[in-house]
């Protein structure tokens, strides 16, 4: 079938050994937020490291992974075509804060702020300031920094459920929910902080939307279906 003029082939494999080879081969490099980053290569960077991560038993050959929009991607294999949606997780303040770091402001160490889903944004100045400032804010107690990462990709969940559910999205047979997380937080227990998220994601009936919903980590890959949560560890050889 040809393409419509709103994909683009990113790859396709015939074998577990071909698809490592093309997942190898593709370009990922993910420039800073001031130097031209684009949706696109957060997005190619983010398939590419579930695709490597996912267990063997999901995959089926041939398989043709597209990139479009609405979702994001279509995996296509020979016994079902999956869509993924792609999200990152990250506060839009702290983003514009690392902007403007990187051209310069502030000290080279500091302190991570304590963002909170869908804070209100926040001018320029106001953020320079803060970075000027430097100071610690309250800290963390107990199990906070997990709660808090529940709760922030929670957040984001939320948001993709609403678009997942408003017309122009295309659904496909099986689809999933692919969550890049950089949400700024100190050291994150994942199992104890998946099973607070799990619970949110009941509670809302997200598995109506989405048959499963990952979180990419820095070494971990969380899935969460209907029945449960698994924890890949995530291929870093890329």
């Amino acid at each position: 079938m040809p393409l419509s003029m709103f994909e683009s082939e990113l790859l396709r494999a015939n074998s577990f050994a071909e698809l490592q080879n093309s997942l190898v081969a593709l370009d990922l490099s993910v420039p800073e937020r001031s130097r031209g980053r684009q949706t696109h290569h957060v997005e190619r960077y983010c398939i590419v490291h579930l695709l490597s991560s996912l267990g063997t038993d999901q995959l089926t050959y041939p398989l043709v992974v597209l990139h479009r929009d609405r979702p994001d991607f279509v995996l296509s294999m020979p016994n079902r075509n999956i869509g993924i949606e792609h999200t990152e997780a990250v506060p839009e303040n702290v983003a514009h804060s690392e902007v403007l770091r990187e051209q310069r402001y502030g000290h080279k160490s500091y302190f991570t702020p304590i963002a909170v889903p869908g804070e209100p944004r926040k001018t320029r100045a106001e953020l320079l300031l803060e970075i000027e400032k430097d100071e610690p804010g309250d800290g963390w107690v107990g199990d906070s920094p997990q709660r808090h990462w529940a709760e922030a990709m929670f957040h984001c969940v939320k948001q993709k459920i609403a678009k997942c559910r408003a017309a122009g999205f295309e659904r496909q047979p099986i689809n999933w929910l692919l969550v890049y997380n950089n949400w700024s937080l100190p050291s994150v227990n994942i199992s104890r902080a998946a099973d607070y998220l799990m619970r949110k994601l009941t509670e809302v009936d997200a598995f109506d939307c989405f048959d499963s919903v990952f979180v990419l980590s820095d070494s971990k890959l969380c899935e969460f279906i209907r029945s449960g949560v698994a924890i890949h560890q995530r291929n870093l050889a890329l």
